[in-house]
């Protein structure tokens, strides 16, 4: 038996062939063992082992990156769902959030029984942006709620114009009618029948088909239609301030509706300009801000009880 001394010099016997290696006895020695005979007590490395280490390091290597690459995805996929869950969101606000402002006007006008308040030619500028939008989109293409706001838009404007000549009709002291097919212009939007505003939208939308087929071809025509689809939008809140203007009164118009106009706009255009839609679509919204800003001025200034009318 050897002493401490001879085993940090490397002097230990074993078995020839038994593959203890002499760094055990160093390391007997780091450890502080007393003896040889206890190192050799610590089995050798089996060479095969070793082999089998490194014939399977690239392939535990490649196992070890997809882990960590499925560990980022588990660790963005919240994220993920986040942004997906804010886009539908969105998307459902920019479909029907543009109807939502007519429900008080549709409101005021069947709890009072009159229509004097509200421009039904905002209905006339709406009807006609928005079929000229779905014919624009047929040239180019652009975000489909943008598309279904057009469908949800048209079908609004159709219930608040029957509403309008149902309040009419009732109120009307005289007999005389005004139909379209008379060709009246001192009469246009101001029909006595339902039936007459849904024929007159049929005519358009038919005249802008037929164009559209003839057209399609030119990116001229196609960025025309689309410019003038949202010009005529852009207008929207002009009749009823023109309205306001000649009666000198804000009288039987929802302050409401016009404040949700303006929230809606300015939600509009920011979607617009995050989405990067044509240009078009952005100047638009701005116009529309601004004549809601003016209309919500004439509430000010022609009603000395305005505050009262947001309850």
């Amino acid at each position: 038996m050897r002493t401490t001394s001879e085993v940090s010099r490397g002097y230990c016997h074993y078995p020839p062939g038994a593959g203890y290696r002499s760094v055990g006895c160093y390391s007997g020695f780091l450890i502080g063992a007393p003896s040889c005979s206890f190192l050799l007590l610590i089995p050798p490395e089996d060479p095969r082992a070793n082999q089998d280490t490194v014939s399977r390091s690239p392939a535990v290597r490649a196992s070890d990156e997809i882990m960590e690459v499925e560990a980022d995805l588990h660790g963005s996929q919240p994220m993920e769902s986040s942004v997906g869950v804010l886009s539908v969101v969105a998307s459902c606000v920019m479909v029907f959030g543009g109807a939502l402002p007519y429900l008080p006007q549709y409101q005021e006008i069947q709890r009072s029984n009159d229509t004097t308040g509200f421009s039904t030619r905002v209905c006339l500028v709406l009807l006609l942006a928005n079929i000229l939008r779905i014919f624009f989109w047929v040239g180019k293409q652009f975000e489909l709620p943008l598309l279904l706001q057009s469908v949800v838009m048209i079908s609004t404007m159709f219930c608040m114009l029957r509403l309008c000549c149902h309040v009419h009709n009732s109120n009307r002291v005289s007999t005389k009618q005004h139909r379209l097919s008379e060709l009246d212009p001192r009469y246009f939007w101001q029909w006595t029948m339902f039936e007459d505003y849904l024929l007159f939208c049929l005519l358009f939308s038919v005249g802008c088909c037929l164009l559209t087929l003839l057209l399609l071809d030119s990116p001229l025509f196609v960025e025309a239609l689309g410019g003038l689809a949202l010009l005529l939008e852009a207008l929207l809140g002009l009749p009823q301030l023109l309205q306001n203007l000649q009666q000198r009164s804000t009288r039987g118009m929802s302050v409401k509706m016009v404040v949700m106009w303006t929230l809606g706009d300015v939600f509009k255009t920011s979607y617009f300009l995050l989405n990067e839609s044509p240009v078009q679509f952005w100047v638009c919204g701005s116009v529309q801000i601004v004549m809601d800003a003016l209309i919500l001025l004439q509430v000010f200034l022609y009603a000395p009880d305005a505050h009262s009318k947001f309850g």
